[in-house]
């Protein structure tokens, strides 16, 4: 413990130093300027020089060079990428961030000045920090539902709600809810209540319910509420319309999707159907088709409402082991998204990253996608406005258990992942029969 301490106090004292002596350059620079409350002129364009360091964390702060910026911070904006920083102070020719959260690895900066944007020439090297414990679990997956320290559980899929409720689904049979707060895991519903283990656990944003398809019923949904004690409730398709496509060749439908965009749920059947059900009246229509096979991740993003993010399974022919898209107003967008489809690992552009066996996937608020790459025993993510790829966490390719920092934490069959309303990440650790916690800045 004692070694932990002042491991932790040598880190602090050296974020403390480079934090003194990054503001020390910056007044040193205030210092030398004579014409402190510098105005930006509009008529000359802004010149960029430099910046300083070209690598850090969240919050670290970073100096840039150059002129015709102005002293006034209210108009001046900076990029990382396409992640907004908090400008700190400006002399005119040097400005004061902090750097952002999760902006990618690999970071272009720019500056903004009253709608006048100019990029630097060098990049910005964004270092993730993350730390993986486990929330529920010790290895064995015959079922106890005791205190969260003695749990044994077979974690399937995961979801989580705005009250920062975790669900996970066990072996073949329950549904269960962690909540860490009260240190406690309770049954919430079973296989004779209408719920399959592997449909993922998805929360309506607006009502917080738990929403599900069905793997045995072509017409069958569940829900939970929890203002009801998330006591299982099914609802059936009452009508139909084909819509000139045809209905579903199977009846395995893993999902039960919420679109804000037009208030109405959509379902994704293992043949490939995209269909839309009125939930007033619960008439369902098939609104496109998809390529056939398991895509146990499916999710809509949460700034483009209409578009629904998949993650093919395994055997599903030239979308296998894909990222791929599909838009709910638009029949003919099926797109995929990422490279070669037999089973690899690559990060870098999305084009031609390689993922193996992804299971569950779901955004962050700022629309980053995280994906449990099963096949890769790790966790990866998609910045969707830089359309990159890159290893959140675990070492691709080896699988086993290990707490611990972003450079030692093992991962086995990583099988789902959610993220709460403050950033954490759950994971369904699925063959270490663990449900793990990752902090990640």
């Amino acid at each position: 413990m004692k070694q932990k301490i002042r491991v932790i106090k040598w880190n602090t004292a050296l974020k403390l130093t480079l934090a003194v002596s990054v503001l020390m350059v910056f007044f040193v620079a205030c210092g030398e300027k004579e014409n402190t409350g510098t105005v930006y002129d509009p008529t000359q364009p802004i010149e960029l020089t430099s910046f300083q360091p070209d690598s850090g964390r969240i919050s670290e702060m970073v100096l840039l060079d150059g002129s015709n910026f102005g002293s006034d911070p209210s108009l001046i904006k900076v990029y990382f990428n396409s992640k907004e920083a908090k400008v700190i102070n400006s002399t005119g020719t040097r400005i004061l961030v902090l750097v952002p959260r999760l902006p990618g690895d690999t970071c272009t900066l720019s500056v903004e000045v009253d709608g006048h944007k100019k990029a630097y020439s060098g990049y910005f090297l964004y270092k993730i920090a993350a730390s993986v414990t486990t929330l529920a679990g010790n290895g064995t997956n015959a079922l106890v539902t005791t205190s969260l320290d003695k749990s044994q559980l077979r974690p399937v899929y995961i979801g989580a709600d705005k009250d920062f409720n975790i669900f996970v689904t066990h072996e073949n049979t329950t549904l269960l809810r962690i909540n860490e707060a009260e240190n406690s895991i309770t049954v919430v519903a079973t296989n004779d209540q209408g719920f399959n283990h592997r449909c993922p656990v998805y929360t309506n944003p607006v009502t917080n319910i738990l929403q599900f398809g069905a793997e045995n019923e072509r017409d069958r949904f569940l829900f939970c509420d929890p203002k009801e004690n998330w006591t299982p409730k099914m609802r059936f398709i009452l009508e139909w319309d084909v819509n000139g496509f045809s209905l579903p060749a199977t009846i395995i439908h893993y999902h039960c999707l919420y679109c804000e965009a037009d208030g109405c749920y959509y379902t994704r059947y293992n043949s490939g159907e995209i269909v839309r059900i009125d939930p007033g009246t619960w008439k369902a229509t098939v609104i496109g088709m998809t390529p056939s096979g398991i895509a146990y991740g499916m999710v809509f993003h949460p700034l483009d409402k209409t578009v629904l993010w998949m993650g093919y399974d395994s055997g599903a022919g030239d979308v296998s082991h894909s990222i791929c898209t599909f838009d709910v107003t638009d029949p003919g967008s099926f797109t995929k998204l990422s490279g070669a489809t037999n089973g690899g690992f690559r990060d870098g552009p999305i084009e031609v990253s390689q993922f193996k066996q992804p299971r569950q996937i779901n955004f962050d608020a700022d629309g980053n996608l995280y994906v449990g790459d099963s096949g890769n025993h790790c966790i990866r993510m998609i910045n969707t406005k830089t359309m990159m790829v890159e290893t959140i966490i675990g070492i691709p390719g080896t699988a086993g258990f290990k707490d611990g920092a972003k450079e030692d934490a093992l991962f086995n069959t990583v099988h789902g992942i959610v993220i709460d309303a403050d950033g954490i990440i759950y994971v369904s650790d699925f063959s270490n029969n663990r449900v793990r916690r990752i902090a990640i800045e």
